[in-house]
């Protein structure tokens, strides 16, 4: 996150986190094409001028936001993730509730992201795809890795069971990027996400029943 952005870092946090916070609001509901600079650098308490001396102009503005969401993903995600169990859905539980605490914790965040699954960001965010893929690549790899499969049913496969929960959590997931694509499930309700969050928990409960002891 240095070199061309060595100039936004050198500032002091509080105002560096305005910037961000300004940015973050109006592109997760605007998107990139529809983006408003002035209305960035206004919420921010900032020049304008002062913004592209910062940023360049808005397309390095929006790559200093994508790379900065990535590696707060990566740090959230990928470092705070702890293997403390050989449990694979337990373990499936505790990256949620990760999750679950950094939309409380982090609402400029969770609306950013939820604006990746928006049909008019997908221009814009291409070139970014890869590397998501690559940290939920790595994030399943974890998953899976050691697991102890004496905790599943003995009348079923073991890495068999692996695959229906895997695919049954990823046909999950498609349902929810949907739902946000068509705007019925938006982080900004909370009476909206603590009914899915409750949805969630019955399906983890639905899988123990299905296929563990």
């Amino acid at each position: 996150m240095s070199g061309r952005f060595d100039v936004f870092h050198s500032l002091d946090p509080e105002k560096q986190k305005r910037i961000i916070d300004a940015a973050l609001d109006e592109f997760a509901v605007k998107g990139f094409k529809r983006a408003s600079t002035n209305a960035i650098a206004e919420n921010a308490q900032i020049g304008k001028g002062m913004l592209f001396y910062y940023f360049g102009n808005k397309e390095e503005l929006f790559d200093f936001l994508c790379q900065y969401a990535i590696a707060f993903a990566k740090d959230k995600y990928l470092r705070t993730h702890e293997l403390d169990t050989n449990d694979f859905l337990l373990r499936y539980q505790r990256l949620t509730e990760i999750k679950r605490k950094t939309i409380a914790e982090h609402p400029k965040f969770a609306a950013f992201f939820e604006s990746f699954y928006q049909d008019w960001s997908a221009e814009s965010l291409e070139k970014y795809m890869a590397e998501t893929t690559e940290i939920r690549s790595r994030i399943i790899a974890e998953l899976t890795d050691g697991i102890d499969y004496s905790l599943f049913r003995d009348d079923m496969d073991g890495e068999h069971i692996v695959k229906y929960i895997t695919w049954l959590f990823d046909s999950y997931s498609q349902e929810v990027t949907d739902r946000f694509r068509s705007g019925e499930l938006t982080v900004d309700s909370e009476d909206v996400i603590t009914a899915e969050w409750t949805r969630y928990d019955s399906f983890i409960k639905d899988l123990r029943k299905l296929f563990y002891k």
